[in-house]
């Protein structure tokens, strides 16, 4: 009697062990496989169902440009994994150059002495330039895993720090972080809000994030001329699709103001998208002073880039010393 009670134990411990793996090997290793090729399929289904969806884009967005700048582009994949040739001595001679800092009526005599209050990150980090690619790319495929909008970031951090701004501008390669989770691009803001997060809870001092991208509309909108200059224009991007996005826009208002201020026409304004147009939340629900500023598009160079980043740096410091305190 005592044997076969053993056994029967034995026989239900081996098969509550079984479901046991097996509800782990579905966790960790089913579920994200199923999850990514949903999130795939929803991706493909947002820019258009055919093959040609970015083509499908451009038809559109010669009607409409104004509406075809808060759409999405995917990128080719092909890009993504691997970088394509770029003109090195084209993005080396620019850090020989000086970017000439632009005349602004604010003065900053303020300094955060040290503590770090804004976060720059790149939930795209790879968002490449035209320029620097052979001729005939297409926009698709303009992603590079060192020339991209990271070092237009790391500008707009230094100018930040030139007005009195300490930052911190995150380094993290999110298309790389992907590849080795097995996930696709539309995890993109999932993995960056990993980020902000982590800012936060090590950061008690961060009062604003700020997601840097470029936008995927060519040259002709992307750009404007101020006093014989060009300068890629700046665009803010709010996610409806949370509570408390009012404050974000709010936030996204007062800096577009001050920037239209002394460079009228640098700033195309503010694009709101809820969850049939994109993420929908895009990490601003952890703070109000949380979003996205798409810096130029495409068919910008890193001068243009550069210039409008100086000038972004200006006036969130202006917007921190005299509105926030």
């Amino acid at each position: 009697m005592k044997k076969r009670t053993m056994k029967l134990l034995l026989v239900i411990f081996i098969i509550l062990l079984i479901v046991h793996l097996s509800f782990i090997c579905y966790l960790y290793w089913i579920k994200p496989k199923i999850e990514s090729a949903d999130q795939k399929k929803n991706n493909n289904q947002t820019v258009g169902n055919s093959a040609d969806s970015n083509s499908h884009i451009e038809k559109e967005r010669k009607s409409d440009p104004l509406k075809m700048s808060s759409v999405e582009v995917t990128p080719d994949e092909t890009a993504l994994q691997k970088d394509a040739a770029i003109d090195q001595i084209k993005v080396d001679e620019l850090e020989k150059k000086e970017i000439k800092v632009p005349h602004m009526h604010w003065k900053n005599s303020e300094s955060t002495f040290g503590k770090k209050v804004v976060f720059i990150y790149f939930s795209h980090n790879r968002e490449s330039f035209l320029p620097y690619f052979k001729e005939r790319t297409p926009s698709e495929e303009a992603y590079h895993s060192k020339v991209n909008i990271t070092l237009v970031g790391e500008y707009l951090g230094k100018s930040l720090r030139r007005n009195g701004i300490g930052n911190i501008v995150s380094n993290s390669d999110i298309i790389k972080m992907l590849n080795e989770r097995n996930l696709d691009f539309g995890y993109s803001y999932q993995m960056s809000r990993q980020f902000v997060l982590n800012e936060k809870q090590v950061n008690h001092d961060l009062e604003m994030s700020l997601d840097i991208h470029r936008d995927s509309i060519p040259r002709n909108l992307s750009t404007t001329t101020i006093s014989g200059i060009p300068y890629a224009k700046i665009s803010f991007i709010i996610g409806s699709a949370h509570k408390n996005y009012k404050e974000n826009l709010k936030f996204a208002h007062s800096i577009h103001r001050l920037i239209e201020k002394d460079y009228k026409g640098l700033s195309k304004g503010i694009i709101i998208k809820d969850k049939t147009q994109g993420n929908g939340v895009y990490n601003q629900d952890l703070s109000p002073h949380n979003v996205i500023i798409e810096i130029g598009g495409v068919e910008n160079n890193l001068e243009e880039l550069y210039r409008t980043a100086e000038i972004l740096g200006i006036v969130i410091s202006e917007y921190y010393f005299n509105v926030i305190f």
